[in-house]
């Protein structure tokens, strides 16, 4: 098996830290883990014109939010939520600053990051209510921030790769407006199923870790299409979308599966499989240069989709 020379010397580091593996770390201590391990691996923090923090109304109190504002041009900028990964149980906004501000800068459009609620504190659908909110507030409020409410993308990574592709689906149910696109990084797209690289990818991120951050978040409503958007009956009018993958990642089959379905629907989907790279890549951007190629496809897809 091929394995990029950047991503084994990572693995190599980390293996020699001996960390226990999540599950048996425990909740408090995996969130503060993956949160030191993001923050060290993400890019340097772009110089932007501001970064700020906003509270926005959410269905249960309100939802703190990171806004990413570039340098440059004239109000209103395209926007782009972004939904941070963790498995909808670990993770903040603070720990893709590095990613959320090199999308911002190099995008050119407002970053606008939810710290939505998590699992098992709270569990289905509550990340998803406020996902969808934020979505909805920029539809609205956008302009509050200086954004242009009519060119807004959505995008998210693992956990938040599900939210995002859940929050189109939500918007199609509701007959509320398409986002102008969806980036799926490496989506949790199916909670129930068990793909043949959930059982053969291991390396960094395995299926154990994957239940167990399921079983806290979805628990028995893992068919429910709301939690997994590839049980979803009808597909079609979704926005486009780009679903970028990793060979080594026991979810790289259900995001190839996922982009399929789009496509089968009408749905036009660009996939992208990185060879050699393991599940969180496309936050790896402080010493992969495969992160920062993909961070780049993103780009140029945002832009395309603004224009």
């Amino acid at each position: 098996m091929y394995v990029d020379p950047q991503i084994k010397k990572f693995i190599e580091d980390l293996s020699e830290q001996n960390p226990p593996h999540p599950v048996d770390m425990g909740l408090e201590a995996a969130r503060d883990g993956f949160s030191q391990l993001w923050q060290a691996v993400n890019p340097p923090v772009r110089d932007l014109a501001r970064i700020d923090e906003i509270t926005i109304p959410g269905p249960r109190g309100d939802i703190n939010c990171k806004v990413y504002v570039p340098e440059g041009g004239d109000d209103p900028w395209p926007m782009l939520a972004y939904f941070h990964g963790g498995g909808c149980c670990l993770m903040s906004p603070a720990d893709y600053e590095g990613t959320n501000s090199e999308l911002a800068d190099d995008a050119k459009c407002i970053v606008v990051v939810p710290q939505y609620r998590l699992a098992p504190e709270h569990p289905f659908p509550a990340p998803l209510e406020d996902c969808y909110a934020t979505l909805r507030w920029l539809q609205e409020n956008g302009a509050e921030i200086g954004g242009n409410p009519s060119r807004i993308a959505i995008g998210g990574d693992s956990g938040g790769g599900y939210l995002a592709a859940a929050v189109a689906l939500e918007a199609k149910r509701n007959d509320t407006p398409q986002p102008v696109m969806q980036l799926l990084i490496y989506p949790m797209a199916d909670m129930a199923g068990l793909s043949p690289s959930r059982v053969e990818e291991t390396m960094f991120l395995d299926d154990r870790t994957l239940q167990w951050v399921i079983g806290m978040h979805a628990g028995d409503n893992r068919l429910d299409p709301r939690a997994s958007p590839i049980h979803a009956e009808d597909h079609s009018g979704l926005a486009p979308a780009m679903v970028i993958a990793a060979s080594i990642d026991p979810l790289r089959d259900e995001g190839r599966a996922y982009a399929a379905k789009l496509r089968n629907a009408g749905v036009p989907t660009q996939y992208h499989l990185y060879q050699g790279v393991v599940h969180g890549f496309f936050n790896f951007g402080g010493f992969s240069d495969q992160a920062n190629t993909a961070v780049q496809q993103a780009v140029s897809a945002l832009k395309s989709a603004f224009a």
